[in-house]
């Protein structure tokens, strides 16, 4: 069961390294746009991709508990 909330985790925090990846090596992704869309102060395209990046980030958790129901069938909601 630790392993299951471990992978969930850093599988969520890939997705915050990215922008950290794409800036310094120079690929076009989101968290490229997020860095230049905060350089340029574009707030509609800040909101939209942390929407988004939230939005992956509730799935993962969302998907991480449903596969605990699978590793686990004692669990129950």
């Amino acid at each position: 069961m630790p392993i299951v909330t471990v992978l969930g985790l850093t599988v969520a925090l890939l997705i915050g390294g990215a922008v950290v990846t794409e800036t310094v090596f120079g690929l076009p992704g989101v968290g490229n746009l997020v860095v230049s869309a905060v350089l340029r102060r574009d707030y509609p395209v800040i909101q939209g991709a942390l929407l988004v990046v939230a939005m992956i980030y509730v799935v993962i958790n969302f998907l991480t508990d449903l596969l605990y129901r699978v590793v686990d069938p004692r669990v129950k909601y």
